[in-house]
């Protein structure tokens, strides 16, 4: 039979147990077979509806609550960790629920059986898990409780390691992952956390000695008491980050969430400095020191040929000691601000805002199908520009302040940078500079209108 024909098959078996699903909830026998078929055809959004229901109508047997909160979960596990929560509502939810009335039911035997209760506990740790920040207390009890049941399975501690490392309790994470290693061995996932919470927490040593065991060459740089791996491209990350204060003209909401991608310098597979600049209100920007997760949640077309991999941040280990200052422009001649960044002091860098920012809504995390505006935060206009301003913290910033005014005022724009004067401690200046930016955004917004 050709896999056309099964799969055939299987949709006409989903359709003919649709016809049925009022009964799946009495039915024992119509609820496995609805079940396995919803693995077969990938566990979908498609079939979400349906294991829910699923879930609510089987609480009272641990077997099929086991399942149904499984397949929730994975379909809730396709959402990255690193994604807000944009409602209390769905799967993790769903299978937290339907697990935490199982428990409920459960009898004496039962809820201290190891194969009962432990994996029905550890289930809902990881719906928790996937609930996001605000369930942390009840999934870390929930793991606790399964560990107590029987301490020697490995997976337990692995997935109590998985939400230390999220929630950054690095040291918890090195923990339990070490437990998980006595009890697995050195499988890769298990390495991989291990690797990432120990240079979280400064056991650098350690961290070079697992990725020598992941066949990852490392070595301690001294210098910096951290592991280093030599040789590794530069890779994206992405950061939540919210339209920033200073931004009039964007079109996004004020309040509006979404990822930026930043270009990061590995130091090693997990860690590494950030090269370029966040534009939004974000935890991150240049010269950051930080960690990320060891795995891709997207990855960014770079050009026709070529992918690069995104991962998701986990943590800011040392801010950078660069000056970070935002300016705005407006250009009276296309390419006014091109070459600025040659005129001014050495170790300077300029950049001008080109990040686009993806705009997560509920109907991307539930799956449905739907369109979205163009996402932007873009220039407005063809004559806005927004950007940042890298300053060295050994730079003398009279000499800056000098090279800055002759650049900018040698060519077709006005520009406003309120940072450099705030930080000179040139109040007056500054209070022009704060005027000048509303200026240039007003503008914008008139010629915007005016189109």
């Amino acid at each position: 039979m050709s896999h056309g024909e099964v799969t055939e098959d299987i949709d006409s078996a989903w359709e003919a147990l649709l016809q049925r699903r009022k009964r799946m909830g009495s039915d024992r026998t119509l609820a496995e077979l609805a079940l396995g078929l919803i693995q077969q055809m990938g566990n979908g959004p498609a079939q979400r509806e349906v294991l829910r229901e699923l879930a609510d109508a089987w609480s009272n047997d641990w077997r099929l609550t086991l399942v149904a909160a499984s397949l929730l979960i994975e379909q809730a596990g396709r959402r990255g960790m690193d994604e807000p929560t944009l409602t209390e509502d769905g799967p993790a939810s769903w299978a937290a629920n339907a697990v935490q009335r199982t428990l409920g039911v459960l009898d004496d035997a039962e809820g201290q059986d190891a194969d009962v209760a432990g994996n029905l506990y550890a289930t809902l740790g990881n719906a928790l898990r996937l609930c996001g920040p605000g369930r942390d207390a009840e999934a870390q009890e929930a793991f606790t409780r399964a560990i107590e049941l029987d301490p020697e399975r490995g997976e337990w501690w692995y997935d109590a390691g998985l939400l230390d490392k999220w929630r950054g309790r690095f040291d918890d994470g090195y923990a339990a992952n070490e437990q998980a290693r006595m009890r697995l061995g050195p499988q890769r996932p298990v390495l991989w956390n291990l690797a990432i919470c120990a240079t979280a927490i400064g056991k650098s040593e350690e961290a070079v000695e697992v990725w020598e065991e992941l066949r990852v060459p490392a070595r301690l740089d001294r210098s910096r008491g951290m592991p280093y791996v030599a040789g590794l491209p530069p890779l994206l990350l992405r950061v939540l980050s919210r339209t920033s204060p200073t931004d009039a003209t964007a079109l996004l909401p004020d309040k509006s969430v979404g990822f930026e991608l930043v270009w990061t310098a590995p130091l090693s597979p997990c860690h590494g400095v950030v090269q370029s600049p966040t534009f939004r209100d974000a935890p991150i920007d240049y010269g950051d020191l930080v960690l990320w997760d060891g795995a891709p949640v997207a990855a960014h077309q770079v050009s026709a040929d070529d992918a690069v991999p995104v991962f998701p941040l986990l943590e800011v280990l040392r801010p950078g000691d660069e000056r970070r200052w935002a300016f705005v422009a407006l250009e009276r001649e296309p390419g006014a601000l091109e070459g600025l960044e040659q005129a001014l002091p050495e170790g300077t860098r300029v950049f001008v805002q080109q990040e686009r920012v993806g705009h997560h809504c509920a109907a991307c995390e539930a799956g449905e199908a739907h369109e979205h505006e163009e996402p932007v935060s873009a220039p407005v206009s063809v004559s806005l520009a927004r950007g940042k301003v890298i300053v060295q913290r050994t730079q003398d910033l009279e000499a800056f302040r000098t090279a800055w005014e002759a650049a900018t005022g040698a060519r077709p724009l006005s520009v406003s940078l309120p940072a450099l004067y705030e930080e000179l401690g040139d109040s007056k200046r500054a209070g022009q500079e704060h005027q000048a930016w509303r200026g240039i955004e007003g503008k914008a917004l008139r010629q915007k209108a005016g189109s």
